[in-house]
């Protein structure tokens, strides 16, 4: 399997988890303290992976060919892409009346990128292989 549709299945099923959670929002599933916190940082935390992944697979399919670095390389600058954006609009989200700035939000991002880092490790070709 090619590496950019590899990446770009990892860009859905971060778009899935993103459809999941609001899903769960609209039909008012927060039950408990847990499931409530989880489906409220949830959206930050699967647009942290979607947006890396499907920018990475996009990438990867214009510019195939890469080694090993240029991937790592290509792979920072997605996920800095990514949590770059989401942190920007949580700071958008200070000077709003209608919108509400929450840390919870930008822990998901962070923690939504880190399973972007571990995703990608699995992912991406082994050197030697």
């Amino acid at each position: 399997m090619k590496l950019s549709t590899r990446y770009g299945l990892a860009g859905l099923g971060g778009l899935a988890l993103l459809t999941l959670v609001q899903w769960a929002r609209q039909e008012h599933l927060q039950h408990g303290a847990v499931l409530t916190y989880l489906i409220g940082v949830g959206p930050n935390f699967a647009a942290a992976i979607a947006i890396t992944f499907v920018l990475l697979g996009v990438w990867s399919e214009q510019r195939p060919g890469t080694d090993g670095v240029g991937e790592r390389q290509r792979f920072r600058v997605s996920a800095a892409i990514s949590g770059g954006g989401l942190l920007a609009w949580e700071a958008v989200q200070t000077a709003s009346r209608n919108l509400v700035f929450d840390w919870q939000d930008v822990l998901a991002t962070f923690a939504g990128i880190a399973v972007c880092h571990a995703l990608f490790a699995r992912i991406r070709p082994r050197s030697g292989a």
